[in-house]
């Protein structure tokens, strides 16, 4: 886990904290196997997903957080996988014992939401560009022995 300074408490770093607890119970596997088991995952949602070993890293590291729903899901249900957790199964990890536990991907959901709502780091929107005034077009000499035309006298060879 990332410590306080690499990052600080809030929400991104609940949800790396919560994505981190599937990424143990799996039993740290390598990144590159969390990437080719979203390859491979069975849900058909996900055979349009890449998951790089790099962008799992910085996932879980908390230094990128995914913007794509897609993503985020697919690095859970892999992890899920290999940790044999079924992704519906109640979460305990944030009950306070009042009504019914949510399920495991409803709280990385949430977690990832509220991450996702209080980014204080988010792309600005694009400037838009200006547009540009018209220019006369200018002359050129359709004759090709005149002094003012663009090409070269010279052959071309």
């Amino acid at each position: 886990m990332p410590s306080i300074e690499e990052l600080p408490e809030g929400p991104r770093r609940a949800f790396v904290t919560e994505l981190r607890r599937y990424y143990r119970a799996a039993g740290r596997p390598s990144l590159r196997k969390i990437s080719q088991a979203i390859e491979r995952h069975p849900d058909p949602r996900l055979h349009e997903v890449t998951a790089s070993a790099e962008t799992i890293r910085r996932m879980i590291t908390g230094k990128v957080l995914a913007v794509d729903r897609n993503r985020v899901q697919a690095v859970f249900l892999a992890l899920c996988e290999m940790a044999e957790i079924g992704p519906d199964d109640p979460n305990y990890s944030d009950y306070g014992g009042y009504g019914e536990p949510e399920s495991n991907w409803h709280c990385v959901r949430r977690l990832w939401d509220i991450a996702l709502e209080e980014e204080a780091d988010a792309p600005p929107l694009p400037e838009p560009v200006p547009e540009r005034a018209p220019t006369a077009p200018t002359q050129v000499s359709r004759d090709p022995w005149s002094s003012d035309h663009p090409y070269s006298d010279e052959p071309p060879f």
